[in-house]
């Protein structure tokens, strides 16, 4: 076997189109290297092995720190999020926040997402073109996430432009204009989020912020921990479900005859998600770093030492699934890392597929009247999801 493929992850193009890339470099190793050295994992079951090993564990606040961001209120926030905890800590506040994810609370509001679905689309369509990405896979993520934490209506428009702003926090390269609004974002986030604790403090009602409100009261988290967790919790309910929305869209734009075939039988929805999902996974990668010397994946890890998990290639991996770059509804089924693996599985996955089931149930009712007009979307740049920046479709009369 040959050397393994050094491969940028700041180039543009691998953010645009990254598959044929992925596809070489696991053809030609097991894994890939970064040009400063990184491991590069590129097989799923790599990636099982990762996602569960407890000594290869978060990068707490280093991503932060190569971005040069080592205080501040951006700062202060990240330390305090589930993905940047390891340990006691993080079992602590996944156990608090998972206790309100129940498949009953979930359930309760799938028929108010889909009605909020089919009022999105109705306004979209009246006009001759729409962004699908502004006008639907944005917005009815974070409507579903408002009503879920019991925000009052009225401020998703606002909501939505500071969540835009912390993505910021997060871009590679950073520069100081994105670090000014990813700080200022997230203070006015916080601000919002003080008055809806507060509220809660006042009158507790059914909803998941109440739950985390009782929890502090009894001493499973703290005061700064609970901020924390909600603001977390917003953004990482949008920005993941925003990805797939869109994704999945355009990928049955794509592929119609699979289109109406889940139009027609809607016992099909779940397994086509489910591919949707691998197909184009919301999120691009995660990175874990070793607690000592280890011996993985063929390799000799130095503590301290990261590797990058490349979900994009171990989602096509053609070890776990035959010919994996074809788009099939009805491929069997296999566990796919579109939403992590271990003790950092996404805690929202089951809300956030929920979301994706009647956005694309209300969406492929009219899905003969839709024409892609961007036939290669544009893929926003330097952001942890795998994101479209639109997808502009035309709407036949």
């Amino acid at each position: 076997m040959s050397e393994p493929m050094v491969i940028d992850l700041r180039d543009p193009a691998l953010w645009q189109d990254p598959y044929p890339t992925w596809r070489a470099a696991a053809a030609q190793h097991r894994t890939a290297r970064s040009p400063s050295g990184e491991v590069i994992l590129l097989r799923a079951d790599d990636l099982d092995v990762a996602g569960a090993d407890p000594e290869l564990v978060q990068l707490g606040l280093d991503a932060l720190h190569r971005l040069g961001i080592t205080d501040g209120p951006f700062h202060t926030w990240r330390r305090l999020t589930l993905a940047a905890l390891d340990g006691e800590d993080h079992e602590r506040l996944r156990s608090v926040v998972g206790r309100s994810f129940t498949p009953r609370r979930v359930d309760a509001i799938r028929a108010a997402i889909r009605a909020h679905a089919d009022k999105l689309l109705a306004t979209a369509m009246a006009e001759d073109s729409f962004d699908l990405v502004a006008a639907y896979a944005s917005p009815l993520p974070l409507w579903v996430i408002c009503r879920f934490l019991g925000l009052p209506d009225g401020i998703d428009d606002e909501i939505a432009a500071f969540l835009v702003g912390t993505e910021e926090g997060f871009a590679d390269p950073m520069t100081p204009d994105r670090r000014g609004r990813a700080e200022s974002s997230i203070l006015a986030l916080y601000a919002l989020v003080t008055e809806l604790i507060d509220d809660r403090r006042r009158s507790p009602r059914e909803d998941l912020v109440t739950d985390l409100v009782e929890a502090q009261n009894a001493g499973r988290l703290s005061d700064d921990e609970l901020h924390a967790l909600v603001v977390n919790i917003i953004g990482g309910a949008v920005g993941s479900s925003r990805a797939a929305i869109a994704n999945s869209a355009l990928l049955l734009l794509q592929h119609r005859d699979q289109a109406r075939e889940v139009r027609d039988d809607p016992m099909l929805m779940r397994q086509a998600a489910e591919e949707c999902l691998r197909h184009h996974p919301p999120f691009r990668s995660g990175r874990r770093k070793a607690t000592a010397h280890l011996e993985r994946f063929g390799l000799e890890l130095a503590p301290g030492e990261t590797v990058y998990l490349a979900r994009q290639a171990a989602n096509r991996d053609p070890r776990r699934w035959d010919d994996p770059d074809r788009f099939d509804i009805h491929r069997e089924e296999r566990r796919h890392h579109s939403f992590g693996y271990g003790p950092h599985f996404c805690l929202g996955q089951a809300l956030a597929r929920v979301d994706l089931h009647e956005a694309l149930g209300a969406f492929l009712v009219h899905v003969d009247r839709f024409d892609l007009v961007d036939i290669d979307p544009v893929r926003l740049p330097g952001v942890p999801d795998e994101a479209l920046e639109r997808l502009q479709i035309a709407v036949r009369s």
